[in-house]
Order: structure tokens, then C-alpha cells, then sequence
């Protein structure tokens, strides 16, 4: 019993932590496009900002050569507040004049969050382009996510 209660702690550690490295990424970067119903926030980092326990929880891969993209969605709701929602979520990264490389987002829930996270390649010094569409519902037009970063191994 104190084995399961452990690896249980150990679980909703790991999910708090990255849950607060999510939330502070988002509110840090302030990168987030809105439409008149939604708010999508997005930020890229490298692997080795996550804790073993978290990337482990997740099956992310730690290491400087990767990075993360996180995407969440949230709809506008009345008197200023959002909620989280499933979205459907296409999207490329790469080096301008270079190959586009697919991201494969999975979706992470954890309450009444929902983020989405896809793993890519990087080397010190890249500079990666990504285009990503969001889409809330089957119906809505997508919104487009485009940004530019630069990644540098710790």
C-alpha cells in the first residue's frame, strides 16, 4: 500500500510541476493569437526545461536536440473568463527554405486544462518557423498559430 500511495504522489507531483512549468511558460511568453470566441496561447521550448518525473509522466523525451511546442485552446466565456476545449490541431515546423516537418500534438488533460504538446528536433542555434492551425469546432474557420524562434542548448 505505501508503494501505490507513493508512485501516486509521485504522479500528481509530477502533473502539478507541469502543469505550473505550462501555465508560467504561457504567462512569461504572452504569445497568443484570439478571435471574437477563442483564445489559443502557444509557446516552444527546449526538453531540458521539463523534470525527468514530468517528460517521463508524459513520454516526452528529455534532451537539448528536442523541443516542445504547447498549444491550448480556450473559449471565451461571458464577463472575461475562458474555458479549456478539445480542439483539432494541424501543424508544421522547420527552417525557412527547408523542409516542412509535421508535428503529432497529443492532449494532455489535467482537470479542467487541456494543452496540447508535440515533440520536435532542434539544434543549438536553430532558428524553426512553425505554422499550426487550430481548429475549435468542425464548423469554425481555423485560427493560425505562426511564429518564429531560436532554440540554445543550457
Amino acid at each position: 500500500m505505501t508503494i501505490k500511495i507513493t508512485h501516486i504522489r509521485i504522479i500528481l507531483a509530477s502533473l502539478l510541476a507541469l502543469a505550473l512549468l505550462l501555465t508560467a511558460e504561457l504567462a512569461a511568453a504572452e504569445q497568443f493569437i484570439e478571435d471574437k470566441d477563442y483564445v489559443v496561447h502557444y509557446s516552444a521550448f527546449t526538453s531540458t526545461l521539463l523534470t525527468p518525473e514530468v517528460a517521463s509522466a508524459y513520454g516526452l523525451m528529455r534532451s537539448r536536440q528536442r523541443g516542445i511546442v504547447n498549444i491550448s485552446v480556450q473559449r471565451k466565456q461571458p464577463g472575461g473568463l475562458t474555458k479549456s476545449v478539445l480542439a483539432q490541431l494541424k501543424g508544421y515546423t522547420g527552417q525557412l527554405g527547408g523542409s516542412e516537418i509535421p508535428l503529432d500534438f497529443q492532449v494532455v488533460e489535467e482537470g479542467d486544462a487541456i494543452y496540447y504538446l508535440a515533440e520536435f528536433r532542434v539544434r543549438d542555434g536553430d532558428k524553426l518557423d512553425f505554422a499550426i492551425n487550430v481548429s475549435p469546432t468542425p464548423e469554425s474557420a481555423p485560427l493560425k498559430v505562426s511564429f518564429s524562434q531560436s532554440f540554445y542548448s543550457e
